[in-house]
């Protein structure tokens, strides 16, 4: 029962973003503007507060980020190459799909249900760890291989990442913590106000995102995206946590959380730049769909209900 009364919200506002976008109360276009307020705005603040208000030896944990980074890492390689030699599939689509199968929608619907079932500096802690791996690693390694299937230009991947907010966030909190210096009271008020709306907001977003999403694909690649991000990607990271020591237990069992969660939000527009958006499109529905039925028996799992 309480595993219901902490998710039942969570699903809650989904739905009412879908439903708000379906009946015309909200445009469809005015999601994505929606969308940037919580990736530009409310999450950095919530990160970098977070990571700024840690000691320095706290504010990273260089087993989890490996852990972390292994157990993607070798799932985005695994499934590409599956992909490519198993099932004949081109490297256009078998690079979208890897990026599916292990890009964790950790900012949009992670967090919440972290903040929800850890509490807030530990499911922030968590998500700025994830930020790391998924900016810094995995979404230029997926766009590269893209590029390579001679489908998307790579020359803007580096300078993306470098403004992008949720990794200057983590930059500029880390130095705030290494250097000791104390946040303004005043400033740090109006970060945590701008931090507080990051978790709604985000899943309203989630909904109506859903809501625009065309429903056409090719099934054996949507059933690998989906397979391979539901199930594959979190025994993944259950393996890396074991095998590499060090970790702390909150960080263990989160970041089983998070690689259990359907894949990045913005997966259709990155699939889009390998020419796949109508997979990308499908695959984000369908996993979001199947992780109301696969993220409950994790939770239950991990013991957080």
């Amino acid at each position: 029962m309480t595993l219901v009364s902490t998710l039942f919200p969570l699903f809650a506002l989904i739905a009412i973003g879908f439903g708000m976008v379906r009946l015309g109360v909200i445009e469809g276009a005015a999601v994505r503007p929606m969308g940037a307020v919580v990736i530009r705005l409310a999450l950095p603040a919530l990160i970098f507060l977070s990571v700024a208000r840690l000691s320095l030896t706290e504010a990273i944990s260089l087993p989890f980020l490996a852990a972390y980074a292994l157990a993607s890492l070798g799932v985005l390689m695994g499934v590409y190459l599956g992909a490519r030699g198993l099932l004949q599939m081109d490297r256009g689509v078998a690079a979208v799909v890897a990026l599916g199968a292990c890009a964790s929608n950790s900012s949009f619907l992670g967090f919440p249900i972290a903040l929800a079932l850890m509490g807030d500096s530990n499911a922030s802690l968590l998500l700025a760890h994830c930020v790391i791996v998924e900016n810094t690693l995995i979404l230029p390694l997926a766009l590269a291989l893209m590029a390579r299937a001679g489908q998307a230009q790579s020359g803007a991947i580096w300078a993306g990442l470098a403004r992008n907010p949720l990794v200057l966030a983590i930059v500029a909190g880390v130095a705030v913590s290494a250097a000791g210096i104390p946040l303004p009271v005043l400033a740090e008020s109006t970060l945590a106000l701008l931090a507080r709306i990051s978790a709604p907001l985000a899943l309203l977003v989630i909904g109506g995102m859903l809501a625009t999403l065309p429903v056409q694909g090719t099934a054996g690649a949507l059933g690998l995206i989906v397979g391979a991000k539901l199930l594959v990607h979190p025994v993944a990271m259950l393996v890396a946590v074991t095998l590499i020591p060090g970790i702390p237990p909150m960080l263990v069992t989160g970041g089983i959380l998070m690689a259990a969660m359907p894949m990045v939000t913005i997966f259709p527009l990155l699939a889009a730049q390998g020419g796949q958006g109508q997979l990308g499109a499908l695959g984000l529905l369908a996993a979001t769909l199947a992780g109301f039925a696969t993220l409950p028996i994790v939770i239950t799992l991990l013991g957080l209900a």
